[in-house]
């Protein structure tokens, strides 16, 4: 699996790092189980999450992989409180998927999480640990 899930209990945050090619199927596969093995234990229901995606290469998401893994992710956060996730990327190809995916999640509906792109791993860091 090219996704890893370290826990900061000090900071409250769930890291994820991906590495190795991202497609369609990979996403939803590691989506779910970590739905399932560590975002469904209610010891981590107030963390905040970033997702570094800055390794991952190639990615190869289609429109369809993104609504799917926004459909996952939208029915799981109404189990949770208002939280945010930080995305770290590197490239413009990445930045422009991150964008649509924020696009869909805030479409037709309120969503519960703030999400925001970074470039920068102490910026998306900050963020995420910061109140607000």
């Amino acid at each position: 699996m090219p996704a890893t899930h370290h826990i900061n209990s000090e900071a409250k945050l769930i890291i994820t790092t991906w590495e190795g090619k991202a497609t369609d199927s990979d996403f939803i596969e590691a989506l779910n189980k970590y739905l399932n093995d560590i975002r469904s234990n209610p010891e981590y229901i107030d963390y905040n999450e970033i997702v570094n995606l800055s390794k991952a290469t190639p990615i190869k998401l289609t429109i369809g992989g993104l609504l799917t893994i926004g459909r996952i992710a939208f029915e799981t956060e109404k189990k949770f409180t208002h939280k945010k996730m930080a995305l770290i990327i590197e490239s413009d190809f990445a930045l422009s998927l991150a964008n649509l995916y924020i696009f869909y999640k805030n479409i037709g509906y309120r969503s519960r999480k703030k999400i925001c792109v970074f470039k920068k791993e102490l910026e998306a860091y900050k963020w995420a640990k910061s109140i607000t």
